[in-house]
């Protein structure tokens, strides 16, 4: 290592910092030579899934470092983002009860002591969620303007924040992008200019449409990322009505030309199906409908589209069965997305999480067929 010339580290070091971090940490302790070396690409892939705590500690050490190089300027190339406020390995309450902690309340004896109780939890909440918010608006807009340049891969679950900012920034080469949770809510089309597209360089897009019935047009992303190849949307439901409608109206043949010219393939996971009764309800003749609707979508689609079966909830380890939904949530797009930045398949293969089977690229033509859901 102390015999080869330094441009030659820097590029072996950008090779190894594909773990969202961890190897470059570990870099910077090793010894002033190789923390100079790897620092440009240190921050190659970055992932914050903790807090709000741990986003401003990495800003100030990046752009401490990026005013210490003399060459090459350190950047951050690929990005997972989480905006829960809670990370991967806290378990439920329930799973590591602190011996200080107060005992639970009784359960209560009236309704009007249950009225109570329900007014408490709900005031508890609301003020975690203003100081999360509170929290995220300092530090999210600073860390979205210093990676927009550079950045080539984002994951963004961004389900819990409620954004009160606007963030002013552009993408030039960003290449993928998976949005848990709808749209970029600091980042609203609707405040923008049609004339200058906010992905320019955008080929894949993942939209995971769970927790959160928001509304995502996609005819306004066609205008903003007007050069997509690979469309993804995951557990889609009938509503909002807008968001279906406007899928079918990208697919369809009639706008070849109008939204996504270079689209050429396209995957749809529908949203679980009710839980089982037995006698089919209104939920399950809609569901039934939507499932037909999608499969019609597909047909009448101009690219092959992958219908793949409603997602089921996977079955989970006993070690998994404490986590909060949003926990694995985060976990499995954390998981795509490291894949991908070594170019693996991540959410773009067609049998999920380990299943041997066919990549997007070798897809046959539209309609239903049956594989893993995520």
């Amino acid at each position: 290592m102390d015999k080869l010339a330094v441009e030659l580290l820097t590029l072996i070091f950008s090779y190894a910092c594909t773990d969202g971090g961890q190897t470059g940490c570990a870099l910077s302790l090793v010894s002033r030579r190789i923390r100079d070396a790897s620092r440009p690409a240190r921050f190659h892939s970055v992932s914050l899934t903790t807090s709000p705590a741990q986003v401003q500690p990495f800003l100030d050490c990046y752009e401490k470092e990026r005013a210490h190089s003399r060459d090459m300027l350190p950047r951050v190339r690929h990005l997972c983002l989480s905006l829960f406020g809670q990370g991967l390995d806290l378990p439920s309450p329930q799973a590591c009860p602190l011996a200080s902690s107060p005992a639970p309340p009784p359960p209560p004896k009236s309704r009007a002591e249950f009225l109570a109780s329900l007014q408490r939890r709900t005031q508890h909440w609301r003020s975690a969620q203003e100081t999360l918010d509170e929290q995220y608006s300092r530090v999210i807009p600073a860390l979205i303007r210093a990676v927009a340049p550079d950045v080539h891969t984002i994951a963004l679950i961004q389900l819990q924040w409620r954004s009160a900012s606007l963030v002013r920034c552009y993408f030039p080469v960003l290449r993928e992008l998976t949005l848990a949770g709808g749209d970029p809510s600091f980042l609203p089309f609707a405040f923008l200019p049609t004339d200058r597209p906010l992905y320019p360089a955008l080929r894949r897009l993942h939209h995971i449409l769970a927790w959160v019935n928001r509304d995502v047009d996609f005819t306004q992303w066609a205008v903003h990322a007007p050069n997509v190849t690979h469309l993804r949307v995951s557990r889609i439901d009938a509503h909002p009505h807008i968001t279906a409608a406007t899928l079918d109206q990208v697919l369809s043949d009639a706008h070849h030309d109008e939204y996504f010219p270079h689209l050429r393939r396209a995957m749809i996971e529908p949203h679980p199906a009710p839980p089982p009764e037995a006698r089919m309800s209104t939920a399950h003749l809609i569901f039934r409908d939507f499932l037909v609707y999608v499969d019609e979508l597909a047909g009448r689609a101009r690219v092959p589209v992958k219908v793949l079966p409603p997602f089921r909830p996977p079955r989970l380890a006993p070690a998994d069965r404490t986590r909060r939904p949003h926990q694995l949530c985060v976990r499995r797009v954390k998981k795509e997305w490291l894949e991908r930045v070594v170019d693996g398949d991540g959410c773009w293969q067609e049998g999920m999480h380990g299943e041997a089977d066919v990549p997007l690229e070798s897809a046959p033509g539209p309609g239903r067929q049956f594989a893993v859901g995520c």
